[in-house]
């Protein structure tokens, strides 16, 4: 059973649903971008993925999270919305707790607002802790995206929240690796932003993550981003997800196929999921390729 943990849908209709920023501001240049969730159901059923979750893309959406909410109750046995907030905004927890109230929540998803080097008050700040605390009472798993560069700070920044909510379980975006970090690559490099992997057996793994690996709350989201930085380094992706198992636990690790942000089709991105988990045994495979997110996610799916 495959559960995909990360894919993004974009609605046709821009009028209801039109683009918006974090903290407002202009809306950024973008093209318009679809991928409504009836075409995600179709690429699933021809796929073989058994359950989604909708995580709202923020730097098209920002805080307006009505699409990935009625999408998924269009789907509820099936999807599963994973939401943004502004966690500064002093009223973010009870936000939080009525969206829980109302809407079968997957989980909360925390993005820097405005993307500076040193900044974590979106993350750590006494304001934000109080969302955290609130993620925590309501059991909903948060998810944590970090930049190139925001990412030394922010892993951090992480490191000291996941270990006062010990409890709680915390994703990390793409692995949280600087060189998976955003699929804008060709950007991040015109703007002075390293994204080559490291050289070694270990992908950097060691150096970036041990800390955080360390705390068994922790969980990390290999994505199709992760796959496209090691095919564009001619890297075995099998190698990269065995390293990262041996070194944080099979029952950490959740694939997500970031479709409707990365270009590639969805049958190419789930051919490349049962490529990179060809090194793991039966147990760890059932278990990263949808055992973790089902127990994660698997109570905001009706009928779970």
């Amino acid at each position: 059973m495959i559960f995909d943990t990360h894919a993004h849908v974009l609605s046709p209709d821009r009028k209801s649903f039109p683009y918006g920023t974090l903290r407002g501001g202009a809306v950024p240049p973008v093209s318009p971008v679809v991928f409504p969730v009836e075409d995600l159901m179709v690429q699933m059923d021809a796929c073989g993925i058994a359950r989604a979750c909708l995580v709202q893309r923020a730097t098209l959406y920002g805080y307006d999270n009505r699409y990935v909410l009625d999408a998924a109750a269009r789907y509820g046995h099936r999807l599963a919305p994973v939401v943004v907030l502004d966690a500064q905004e002093p009223d973010a927890p009870r936000k939080l707790e009525a969206l829980a109230a109302t809407h079968r929540l997957a989980g909360l998803r925390l993005v820097a607002p405005t993307l500076t080097a040193h900044d974590t008050d979106w993350l750590d700040s006494e304001p934000v802790l109080g969302l955290w605390a609130a993620a925590s009472k309501l059991r909903l798993p948060v998810t944590v995206i970090l930049y190139r560069l925001n990412n030394v700070a922010g892993r951090a920044a992480l490191l000291r929240v996941a270990r006062r909510f010990a409890d709680l379980p915390i994703l990390i975006d793409h692995v949280g690796l600087p060189h998976a970090s955003t699929p804008e690559k060709k950007w991040g490099e015109a703007h002075g932003h390293d994204y080559s992997i490291p050289a070694g057996p270990d992908f950097g793994i060691a150096e970036h993550l041990s800390e955080l690996g360390a705390l068994p709350n922790v969980h990390f989201k290999i994505t199709d981003i992760n796959f496209d930085r090691l095919h564009e380094a001619r890297l075995d992706a099998a190698r990269f997800v065995r390293v990262l198992a041996d070194r944080v636990g099979a029952g950490r690790l959740l694939w997500g196929s970031d479709v409707g942000q990365s270009p590639a089709p969805y049958a190419q991105k789930v051919a490349r999921l049962r490529q990179a988990a060809q090194l793991l045994g039966p147990d760890e495979c059932a278990a990263f390729l949808g055992g973790n997110a089902v127990r994660l996610y698997g109570a905001a799916l009706a009928g779970s």
